[in-house]
């Protein structure tokens, strides 16, 4: 099985035991996460955003600060802005969320049922599923040097025919370690490839 193809069955095996949604953000660096996996309903979503809820969240707050696992129903999850009560109105109403990871780069997840909390044993299961996405989705420990070449050529604003004149490859090498390199940081262009390495200190 593929790294993608294990994130893939790992989010599958997530959505089965959150039936009301949940939201996912993988590795997230500032305010950009890695990847994003979300079935909360697309209003919800759209509210959120547009009025910026995510620095009122109690769930922010709390993934930053202390982490771990928590239901929405817990009385250490305070909620001075309503964010959750109006999370209800769209259907949220019983949730949990699960945090990991160190601040520069936090896996952070929201499951949720309509009927009642989600249980122990589903809290442990959603949490097992984030440590194995958050471990999935790691930067590599190294590279090689092949990877390295075309990486610095990029930092220096070399393009594909540059770069391959450079080290000696065609243009369509070049081209193919450079998606090589976004399928190893989880990205979709060389740019970003070249922001994870720096940001992983591989460059």
């Amino acid at each position: 099985m593929t790294p993608s193809e294990a994130i893939d069955d790992a989010v599958q095996r997530l959505e089965a035991i959150a039936p009301a949604g949940y939201f996912l953000a993988l590795r997230v660096r500032g305010a950009s996460p890695l990847m994003v996996f979300k079935t909360f309903p697309q209003d919800w979503l759209d509210t959120y955003m547009e009025n910026g809820y995510m620095m009122r969240d109690p769930v922010t707050t709390w993934a930053l600060t202390v982490g771990g696992t928590i239901k929405w129903s817990s009385p250490f999850l305070p909620d001075p802005f309503g964010v959750l009560r109006q999370a209800a109105e769209h259907g949220l109403k019983h949730g949990a969320s699960i945090a990991i990871g160190p601040r520069s780069a936090l896996s952070i997840c929201s499951i949720c049922r309509q009927d009642r909390d989600p249980s122990k044993d589903e809290i442990a299961e959603a949490k097992e599923i984030v440590e194995q996405l958050h471990a999935l989705t790691a930067p590599p420990a190294s590279l090689t040097e092949a990877q390295k070449a075309v990486l610095e050529g990029l930092a220096k604003g070399e393009g594909t025919a540059k770069l391959a004149r450079r080290t000696g490859l065609t243009e369509a090498a070049v081209k193919a370690r450079q998606k090589d390199l976004c399928d190893l940081f989880f990205v979709s262009t060389p740019e970003d490839a070249l922001r994870r390495a720096r940001d992983a200190k591989l460059v």
